[in-house]
């Protein structure tokens, strides 16, 4: 399974020339236009969530915050497959 695995941030640098201050999937996904539903996301933010889900006693505010982290994490992969589509494209131009 590893061996099918391909480091998307390698393949971005290796391709491409940007005019951005990095390579980071958030900052590449915003230059090629795709758009997130939330205003604050990233890992940190993640772990912050989880911390709070899992010391909250409340099973409506633990649902809420497991939905925003599942929510960051689908966009994620929606990014992910935007850049790797948008990659594919200027291979075909």
């Amino acid at each position: 399974m590893l061996g099918n695995l391909v480091d998307l941030l390698t393949v971005t640098k290796d391709s491409v020339a940007l005019p951005l201050p990095s390579y980071s999937l958030k900052v590449v996904e915003q230059y090629i236009g795709f758009r997130r539903t939330q205003h604050e996301c990233g890992g940190d933010w993640s772990i912050a969530k989880f911390i709070e889900a899992t010391e909250t006693d409340d099973a409506r505010t633990r649902r809420e915050l497991m939905n925003e982290i599942l929510t960051h994490n689908h966009e994620d992969l929606e990014a992910t497959w935007a850049v790797l589509t948008w990659l594919k494209g200027i291979g075909r131009q």
